[in-house]
């Protein structure tokens, strides 16, 4: 009988053990792949995961952060947003009665060395943030923008061959080779319509091409995170109101 008990409590514990295992390790095993294909979106994607994909840093109009890959005649853009504040109490305004003094950039800080944000890339991979400051900080990639360099001549049965080739269905369409135009695009597996778009522009420098084009939010797909983008804009609210 005591040998019998033994061993149920053994069990429990093993099970217990396992199952507090699965629990604390669920965030951990959180899919951030960045998928590659122009209807497969990714709302779990962090900063950490893209860079670790290949993805560096482009440029950052208006502080809006952007990260890139290009692989041959396709490039993916996302933006990139990190909040660390707390939002704890209220929003004071603060207004500035004095004159504040400008700092001198003149000849005394002439031989300062001032790095690009090339250079910068070189010893910060994430720049220009640092991993190990933000990794409790919020954040968010909201837009994806998707490109195809399809020539310098447009042939859009080429367009609607990559579209169904991807698994998209073509639910309209207002283009034409001689100008381009635009799209709706439905991809079943996710039940997301995208607009696609068809336009002649520069997809590198002073190569003017026709370039297929999605510029798309990324939706929320499940619940859980969903539920912290509301916490948090429910913080940002109530502390700015």
């Amino acid at each position: 009988m005591k040998r019998g008990r033994f061993i149920i409590f053994i069990s429990s514990a093993i099970l217990n053990i396992v199952l507090l295992y699965f629990l604390f390790s669920k965030s951990e095993n959180i899919d951030r792949t960045a998928y590659w294909h122009p209807f497969e979106l990714n709302s779990n994607l962090n900063l950490r995961s893209i860079v670790s994909d290949g993805y560096k840093f482009a440029s950052m109009p208006c502080g809006q952060v952007q990260y890139t890959k290009q692989i041959a005649d396709t490039i993916i853009q996302y933006e990139v947003e990190i909040d660390c504040k707390k939002y704890k109490g209220k929003y004071k305004r603060e207004f500035f009665t004095e004159e504040v003094e400008m700092e001198d950039f003149s000849e005394s800080n002439s031989n300062n060395t001032v790095e690009t944000w090339e250079e910068e890339i070189a010893k910060n991979k994430y720049y220009p943030w640092k991993l190990n400051e933000i990794k409790n900080c919020y954040q968010e990639i909201n837009w994806r923008i998707y490109t195809v360099n399809f020539g310098e001549n447009l042939d859009l049965e080429k367009v609607r061959d990559f579209i169904y080739e991807k698994d998209g269905n073509i639910i309209m369409e207002n283009w034409n080779k001689e100008t381009g135009g635009d799209a709706i695009v439905y991809y079943r597996d996710n039940s997301i319509y995208f607009s696609v778009n068809i336009s002649k522009e520069e997809f590198t420098k002073n190569n003017k091409t026709w370039v297929f084009k999605i510029i798309r939010t990324i939706p929320y797909l499940d619940s859980e995170k969903k539920r912290k983008n509301t916490e948090q804009q429910k913080k940002r609210d109530k502390y700015y109101e």
